[in-house]
């Protein structure tokens, strides 16, 4: 499988998050697993085992955003060069700020099997509010791509994004076009990736799969995350460990556990005003 990572800038925070999933993922990596780090900072993860950088500049950025310079077309465009490098190897994106907590060989074994995996399923946009819900006014009942776009259609967060061997292609360059179709027809942009790649791999896989299960992905509570991977770091450094002892550390770990603390302290904030 190939694993793959896009970081841009140089916030130490977002680096540490990037970090830690990534060791996460190497707790249970087979032998021929690859992680790709796409980033403009490649020096940060070059010593890490079994990953590879794949240095991107800002002219590279500039035109992957696109005629409409939407941001997150980018997200797109790095999947579709990775599928191109290996469009025989299933591919599993992820956003920094998650972490595997299950078994990364039940998620091979359902891409395996023609499944594709989204972090989890929103619903519908036409049932959501703002900008999602103007997005959706716009391209309901539209067709890109010979797909006509229908209340089926859900979106799923894309905080993961897996797709099988042998479709990796096909389904990169699908969620392309209807992306680019969409931001042609004046659609609202802010969730208009995640929403095209939703739509490629319902068409492109036999079913699809909340991620979830397996992986955590905090965007919600990056807050206390952030403090428990800094901690983290801090030990690491302050007791001198090597990477394979860092992933040692994690393979021992109940990371569910982690996060039902993380869940209690979040609780306890919104209802006491502190931060704990």
């Amino acid at each position: 499988m190939n694993i793959v990572y896009f970081v841009l800038g140089g916030n130490t925070v977002i680096h540490m998050q990037v970090g830690f999933s990534i060791r996460t993922m190497l707790s249970q990596a087979s032998a021929d697993d690859t992680i790709y780090v796409v980033t403009d900072t490649p020096t940060v993860y070059a010593n890490l085992p079994q990953v590879e950088t794949i240095p991107i500049s800002a002219d590279e950025i500039r035109d992957y955003r696109g005629p409409h310079d939407f941001f997150w077309r980018v997200k797109i465009m790095v999947l579709r060069q990775i599928a191109r490098m290996a469009p025989d190897k299933a591919m599993m994106y992820l956003d920094g700020d998650t972490y595997l907590h299950g078994s990364l060989n039940e998620i091979k074994a359902l891409l395996a099997e023609g499944c594709s995996m989204m972090h989890k399923d929103e619903g519908c946009p036409g049932d959501m509010k703002q900008k999602s819900l103007s997005m959706w006014q716009t391209v309901n009942g539209k067709t890109y791509e010979g797909i006509t776009i229908g209340r089926e259609h859900h979106m799923w967060n894309a905080g993961v994004v897996a797709i099988p061997a042998n479709r990796v292609v096909e389904t990169t360059d699908l969620a392309l076009a209807v992306c680019d179709g969409m931001l042609d027809d004046g659609s609202e942009p802010v969730t208009v990736e995640q929403y095209a790649l939703s739509i490629a791999l319902k068409e492109r896989s036999t079913r699809m799969v909340e991620a979830d299960r397996w992986i955590g992905h905090y965007w919600h509570n990056k807050y206390y995350w952030s403090r428990y991977i800094a901690k983290f770091f801090v030990r690491s450094y302050r007791e001198g460990h090597t990477v394979e002892e860092d992933i040692r550390r994690i393979r021992k770990t109940n990371l569910k556990g982690v996060h039902q603390r993380i869940l209690i302290k979040r609780t306890l904030a919104k209802f006491t005003g502190r931060l704990y």
